[in-house]
Parts: C-alpha cells; structure tokens; sequence
C-alpha cells in the first residue's frame, strides 16, 4: 500500500479562500504556521495544477486556465458522479460504434468490410482532431467528447479487427483486461487501498514525459531514415517497451481519477464533467492499445523495422 496523503480536517483544513480566476480555485493552498497561505501558491495557475497533478495531455497541456477564466459564475458546478455519469456515456458510444464496424467487417461482405477499415483510418484521424480541440478549447469538450468516443470506437474496432483475423480471440482478451483494470484500480483508490501521493505522482509524470519524448524522437528518426532495430518489431525489447507503456497509463488512469476527484471538490462549471470525462477515455484509448500490441507480440506477431 503506498503511503497515504495527509487529511485535513477543522483548523488544519486547506485555505479555499485564495482562487485563481474568476474564483475558481483547482488546488487549495496549504495554511502556513502563521495560517496564511504563501503567496507564491497564490499565484499559482490553473494549469500549472494540472501539470503538477497528472501526465494526461488533455490536463498538462490543455488550456483550462484560459477556458476557466471565460466561463461565468454561477450555475451549476461539476461533481464526482456527473463525471464519472458522462464517462459511461462516452463508453457506451465507443461500445455501439465498435459493435457496429466489427459487425461490418465480419458480415462476410467483402465490400463492407473493405468499407469499413477504410472508415475506421479516417476515425482515427477526426478522433484525434476531436481530442486536440478540447485542449485548446476546453468548454467545447461537451460536443468534441461524444465525437471523440464515437470515432475511437469505430477506429478501435478496425485495428482490433485487423488482428482478430490473425489471432482469433485477441480482441476480447485485450477488452477484457482493459477494463478489468480499470475497475480494480478505481476500486482501489476509492477504498484507498491505493493513494496517490506526491512522490508517486512525480514520478509518474517524469517517466511519461520521458517515454513520449523518447518515442517522438524514434519517430523523427525514422523520418530521415534513422531505425532500431527490434525497439517496435515485437522482439524482447519491442515488448519490454509496451509493458513499460501499460504500466505508465494503467498509472496515468490513477492520477487521472485522483485529479477529477480533487477538481470535484472545488465547485468548477459543469462542462469540466466532460472534459474530465474525456480525459479518462483519452487514457483508457491509451491503455488499450498497449494491451492489444502485448498480446498480439506474445501470441507471435512480428513486424519489420
């Protein structure tokens, strides 16, 4: 179990007095022994938090501050359920779209199926545009959320697909372990068997960071020709890279529960329900992936670099 945070309670408790922008504050400051809150954490932004809470992209780069700031007072704040509410949601539509293209592709219609891989490489791509407008223009995420899932579905169901025809049953099992662990690690942190604590957090997101610094220079590298040999060919190496990529969003989910929790309690608008809603799916999309290409290395499959 690792080490739990502090609690605050009565006298101890954080100072919400101190808020960034329009009186939306996303970390309390802690009272200093004069219980006065420094003014150094009073100046803090809102996405300096989130930078400072998770590794997700949608919460360390997207512009929340700005987006916090345009929004009005008043009306309704976010909550834990309504957040977790509106990432079903989003679940379910991935689930329908990827029911519906699998059915499309294993119809036995060969024109549909061609049709339908075809519709998933363009998904995929309108996906990610849906996942970038929401971090630059965040309150819009209650339209670029359900796009997102709606797409991702149907892009996940033609690369599973793809590999379902070489190792009947991948998919499933790929599905299957996603979820589940998922489930356990939210279980696991709401029954606090699991904490998030600084230390973890950081090194949650100096890894992470590094990982996609790393991976982006690969793919740079290989743009001009620059290969390693074996690091994505489905060797030993290829997959000592994929687990260290699961273990990193199975970790990221953690700090992303954590952080939709910790924005709960601080009274933001209601659209950052679905904006923290589309972040877990961001990294449950992540998370999937990783899993498919593991199992799809470990039952045999091999490219070349």
């Amino acid at each position: 179990m690792l080490a739990a945070r502090q609690t605050y309670t009565g006298a101890a408790a954080p100072c919400l007095k101190h808020t960034v922008y329009r009186c939306y504050s996303v970390l309390p400051c802690r009272r200093s022994s004069n219980s006065r809150c420094s003014s150094g954490r009073r100046s803090l932004q809102v996405s300096a938090v989130f930078s400072s809470s998770t590794s997700n992209p949608a919460f360390t780069f997207g512009k929340v501050d700005s987006a916090l700031a345009e929004s009005r007072r008043g009306g309704q704040p976010m909550t834990m359920d309504g957040t977790v509410n509106k990432a079903g949601l989003l679940l379910g539509c991935s689930i329908l779209t990827a029911a519906y293209t699998w059915m499309q592709i294993f119809s036995g219609n060969g024109a549909a199926a061609v049709a339908a891989l075809n519709v998933a490489k363009i998904s995929g791509m309108v996906g990610m545009a849906a996942a970038v407008t929401s971090m630059f223009k965040p309150q819009w995420s209650q339209y670029t959320a359900p796009v997102y899932a709606l797409c991702k579905g149907v892009a996940l169901a033609g690369m599973s697909a793809v590999l379902e025809m070489m190792y009947p049953g991948i998919a499933m099992n790929a599905v299957l372990l996603t979820f589940s662990t998922a489930a356990s690690l939210f279980v696991a942190l709401k029954t606090r068997i699991i904490t998030i604590t600084d230390r973890f957090a950081d090194t949650v997101r100096a890894v992470t960071g590094g990982y996609f610094v790393a991976i982006m220079l690969v793919f740079l590298g290989s743009l001009v020709g620059l290969r390693l040999p074996g690091l994505f060919s489905g060797g030993p190496l290829s997959i000592c890279v994929h687990m260290v990529a699961a273990g990193l969003a199975a970790a990221n989910l953690l700090l992303d529960f954590d952080m939709i929790e910790r924005m709960s309690y601080q009274r933001l608008p209601k659209w950052m329900e679905w904006y923290g809603a589309q972040s877990l799916m961001l990294t449950l999309v992540w998370m999937y992936t990783e899993v498919l290409q593991l199992l799809w290395m470990f039952a045999g499959g091999r490219r070349d670099d």
